[in-house]
């Protein structure tokens, strides 16, 4: 079965409309079609961006949605730092959940993780791009 990580930015899409690639990608994993991985400080990171005044207002519930993220995930204890991408430390979370994981894809649409495509064997790619190589 195929491990992935799933940035913020595709949770929070994800979550917030469903009907989008994000939201497929999201209702895929809630679903178990593919094992969900994450890390604490990625929950952390999660509740804190879920519950800005205007996705608050929007999707209502960050703690809840935390908790049911971290229930259908695996988490793991990340055993090392990276520092692979330089100015966001939130991206090194990622990539570091992936590694201690050994995911196969990294789901992301931030730049900085697509730009580098790949990080110790884990593919990062768009929401269409994983839709695209899971429905195959």
């Amino acid at each position: 079965m195929t491990w992935a990580v799933l940035d913020t930015n595709v949770l929070v899409s994800g979550i917030g409309w469903p009907r989008s690639p994000p939201g497929r990608v999201v209702n895929w994993a809630v679903g178990g079609r593919f094992v969900l991985v994450t890390s604490e400080p990625r929950l952390a990171e999660l509740e804190r961006v879920l519950a800005y005044p205007r996705l608050a207002a929007a999707i209502g519930a960050p703690v809840e949605l935390v908790r049911l993220i971290g229930e259908v995930a695996v988490v793991v204890e990340p055993d090392r730092e990276v520092t692979a991408i330089e100015g966001d430390p939130a991206d090194n979370r990622v990539l570091e959940a992936a590694v201690a994981a050994q995911a196969d894809y990294i789901v992301s649409g931030d730049a900085d993780l697509l730009g580098i495509r790949s990080f110790e064997g884990a593919r990062i790619v768009t929401a269409r791009e994983f839709i695209a190589s899971e429905s195959r």
